[in-house]
């Protein structure tokens, strides 16, 4: 959409001219979309990589100045302000980074919204695409395009929402009439005459004509009560077709909350595989020292274990499942470098402490 953070606009298009050149060589389906994210999610942790390098890295420096942080412990056992001072101050001096053990989680979130409102943007665009498909009678054959085994519409959430496989008339009206508004969508600008035509004839705009006689269109000023009714017998169609796979999509979910599952479960996993790795090169805090800045950062990292997977799950099951693929993708690419980094790069930094140190 025109009105977006540009990074979110240039991977929105990128995404999706990336499905339309695989479209174009093979066939529409969701098998496609979920290749194309599959690839964007590669690429994006392949850049991020060298985040986890570095976060790990100032793990094994941490365990190489542990004598020394132990020294200091137990010289200032009884001044908590003077100890974690002189803490800070030898991490610094190794350039040990309190926090380098959440560095990629913190890395991640950014990516994480940027994906979340590139996606949402996508998915907006294709529910336009299907009311220019449904108005050319090709409506059930391109809802059948957005099937990916058990997920009715890739484009709306896997959950267990009865009627989820299409947006109703109410998130319609709330989506497009909000901050994003339909008219600074870029599917919009190159269908501007059809769009128009077909929103007019559903009550979703009204026409004004301008002192120069043109015609423009504005948002109807009855709060959308029109369009909702007109909207519904519009997709009615399709929605209370029985002959569709697996009977009417008004009454059917899109899902069975597989994916939100799967997201869920995978965060967690590729959190604690790291947590896990991790333990046997960071310092361990003293068990009865809250500000140990070990202690600090392994207790932000349990925090981060726990609530990731949380906040995954009431994610994936709102939004769409597009979103959630990205996610899963995510957490297991995350993984499979975590256990060749930890066969390879980190097991020989580990043998090289002392040199690590000195650099």
């Amino acid at each position: 959409m025109n009105s977006s953070f540009f990074l979110v606009k240039w991977l929105f298009m990128a995404m999706d001219w990336v499905y339309r050149q695989m479209c174009g060589l093979f066939s529409e389906g969701g098998w496609v979309v979920v290749l194309t994210i599959f690839l964007f999610t590669l690429a994006i942790k392949l850049l991020t990589v060298f985040s986890d390098i570095k976060s790990r890295k100032s793990g094994i420096q941490m365990q190489a100045i542990q004598p020394e942080l132990d020294k200091i412990k137990k010289k200032y056992a009884n001044d908590p302000q003077k100890l974690n001072t002189e803490q800070r101050k030898l991490m610094k001096e190794h350039g040990v980074s309190t926090f380098g053990g959440c560095l990629p989680m913190l890395i991640m979130m950014p990516l994480l919204f940027m994906f979340f409102a590139a996606f949402r943007a996508w998915s907006n665009q294709q529910t336009l695409d299907l009311l220019l498909k449904i108005d050319a009678e090709q409506g059930a054959r391109a809802f059948a395009d957005f099937r990916f085994l058990w997920i009715t519409n890739i484009w709306r959430p896997d959950n267990l929402k009865a009627g989820g496989t299409l947006m109703t008339g109410q998130e319609f009206w709330t989506t497009f009439t909000s901050t994003n508004n339909i008219k600074d969508f870029i599917f919009f600008s190159k269908n501007e005459e059809a769009l128009s035509r077909i929103l007019y004839e559903l009550h979703f705009f009204t026409k004004t004509i301008a002192e120069d006689g043109t015609v423009q269109y504005v948002f109807a000023q009855d709060g959308g009560k029109a369009f909702m009714e007109a909207y519904q017998s519009f997709v009615s169609p399709i929605t209370s077709n029985t002959e569709l796979i697996g009977g009417a999509y008004e009454k059917m979910s899109n899902g069975f909350a597989i994916l939100p599952i799967l997201a869920a479960a995978t965060t967690f996993l590729s959190s604690w595989i790291m947590q896990r790795s991790q333990k046997k090169t960071m310092a361990q805090p003293a068990s009865d020292d809250k500000n140990d800045p070990a202690a600090q950062t392994q207790s932000m990292s349990k925090m981060m274990m726990f609530m990731m997977p949380a906040m995954s799950l009431f994610f994936c099951y709102q939004y769409d499942s597009t979103f959630a693929f990205y996610w899963i993708f995510s957490n297991v690419i995350s993984l499979g470098i975590t256990l060749i980094l930890n066969a390879t790069v980190f097991k020989k930094m580990q043998q090289e402490t002392v040199e690590v140190i000195k650099k």
